[in-house]
C-alpha cells in the first residue's frame, strides 16, 4: 500500500478485543499485536462522556527495568496503529524513526479510527450519537493506558506525524513533567485559518454526499468527492505530476475514488477534532513553548498544504528548539521522499 493511500484512504482490517493487561505480560506479547485498553468512561474536554471508552495500541521492543525507555507514537488521520510499524525496528530501515531494540515503543490508535472508541464502533453511543472529541481528549486516554495499563510513570518521547504530531503537542501541553523529548511531524500547536478551509471543506464533501444521509447510512457511502479533496491537498503538484502521468490518471482517480476502510461518521468525527485543534486556550505560541519545558524537534514540510508549517516553526523558535524544513514536493507525505533526512534526525534527537 502506498503511503499516500495510509495518509489519507485506508485499507481493510479486523479488529481484536483484549482487557487490560498488566506491565509483566506485556513483554511477553508480540511486537505488534493489537490490545486494547478498556477505560470505562473517559471524560472529554466538553463535558460529554465516551461510554465502554476504549483505545487500541501496540507494542515493539521492551520496557527496561527502570521504565524509562518509553516512546509513545499516535496514528494519523484516517490511519490506525498498524500503519506505524514501518517506523519502528531493531534494525536500521531508511524509515525507521525508533530503534526498538533500545526503546520501547507503544502506537496509539487515536479517537474514531474505527479501532479505539468511534461513532463506527460504540454500542451505547452508535454513529451521530457519539460525542465529538479533539486532540486533548485523545491525548488524556492515551495517558490512562500508559499509566493505568502499562505502569509507567514517565516517557522517554512523543512522535507523531500529521494528526498524530497535533496529538503530541496536546500531551506535551497536558503532561509537560511526563516527558522529556517532543518530536511532531508535520503537525502544529494550532490550526489555521487555511486549515481550517482546508478541514471544512472535507467535512462539506462528506456530508454532502447524498450516500451520507445526515451520518445515518446504512450502506458505507462512497465519498469520491472527500477522496479527491483529500488527495489534491496532501501533497505539492510538482509530486502528484510526477507520480501520475496523463495517461494514467484515469486509473489513479479510479483508485482513489474507490471505497476506502474509514467509516464516513468516523471520517468526520477527526476531521473536527482538528478543527477544534488548539493547545494555545487563548494564549499565545511564544507563551505556551516557552513554558513548556519538554526539549523539541520540530520537522515540517516547506510545501505543506495539509499542516500550515509556521505555527510549528514559530514554537521551535520561542522554545529554541532544533527544527528541519522538508523540501520535498511530496510535502506533507514527508515520509515518501525524505524519510533518510527525517530518520536520521530523529533518532540521533531520541540518544540524547
Amino acid at each position: 500500500m502506498t503511503t499516500i493511500r495510509k495518509f489519507v484512504l485506508a485499507a481493510a482490517t479486523v479488529w481484536a478485543t483484549m482487557a487490560s493487561i498488566t506491565p509483566a505480560f506485556c513483554s511477553a506479547i508480540q511486537d505488534g499485536e493489537l490490545k486494547i485498553a478498556e477505560l470505562g468512561t473517559c471524560k472529554l474536554a466538553s463535558g460529554k462522556v465516551i461510554l465502554d471508552c476504549r483505545v487500541g495500541y501496540r507494542t515493539y521492543g521492551r520496557l527496561d527495568a527502570a521504565k524509562d525507555n518509553a516512546v509513545i507514537m499516535p496514528s494519523w488521520l484516517n490511519g490506525r496503529s498498524e500503519d506505524l510499524s514501518s517506523l519502528f525496528g531493531a534494525m536500521p530501515s531508511p524509515k525507521r524513526l525508533v530503534d526498538t531494540s533500545r526503546f520501547f515503543c507503544i502506537a496509539f490508535d487515536a479517537f474514531g479510527d474505527g479501532i479505539s472508541s468511534s461513532p463506527s464502533n460504540s454500542r451505547q453511543q452508535a454513529a451521530i450519537n457519539f460525542p465529538e472529541f479533539n486532540m486533548e481528549d485523545m491525548a488524556r486516554a492515551q495517558y490512562r493506558v500508559v499509566t493505568e495499563v502499562l505502569g509507567i510513570k514517565h516517557l522517554h518521547a512523543a512522535i507523531g506525524l500529521s494528526m498524530g504530531a497535533h496529538q503530541v503537542f496536546a500531551w506535551t501541553t497536558l503532561y509537560p513533567n511526563f516527558i522529556d523529548l517532543a518530536v511532531p511531524i508535520v503537525g502544529s500547536p494550532q490550526v489555521t485559518p487555511f486549515d481550517l478551509l482546508s478541514k471544512q471543506i472535507a467535512i462539506d464533501a462528506i456530508e454532502s454526499d447524498p450516500g451520507y444521509q445526515g451520518g445515518k447510512y446504512t450502506v458505507e457511502p462512497q465519498l469520491k468527492l472527500a477522496n479527491a479533496v483529500g488527495a489534491l491537498i496532501v501533497s505539492a503538484p510538482g509530486y502528484r505530476n510526477e507520480q501520475t502521468t496523463r495517461e494514467k490518471f484515469p486509473q489513479w482517480l479510479g483508485e482513489l475514488e474507490a471505497p476506502q476502510r474509514q467509516d464516513a461518521n468516523d471520517r468526520v468525527w477527526q476531521l473536527k477534532a482538528i478543527l477544534a485543534h488548539d493547545i494555545l486556550h487563548g494564549k499565545t505560541i511564544a507563551e505556551v513553548a516557552r513554558a513548556t519545558p519538554v526539549k523539541f524537534l520540530i520537522i515540517v514540510a516547506a510545501e505543506d498544504r495539509m499542516v500550515t508549517p509556521q505555527p510549528a516553526l514559530d514554537w521551535a523558535k520561542a522554545a529554541r528548539a532544533e527544527t528541519y524544513v522538508s523540501p520535498g514536493t511530496c510535502a506533507h507525505l514527508i515520509m515518501n521522499c525524505d524519510a533518510e533526512a527525517v530518520s536520521e534526525r530523529v533518532q540521533r534527537f531520541l540518544a540524547q
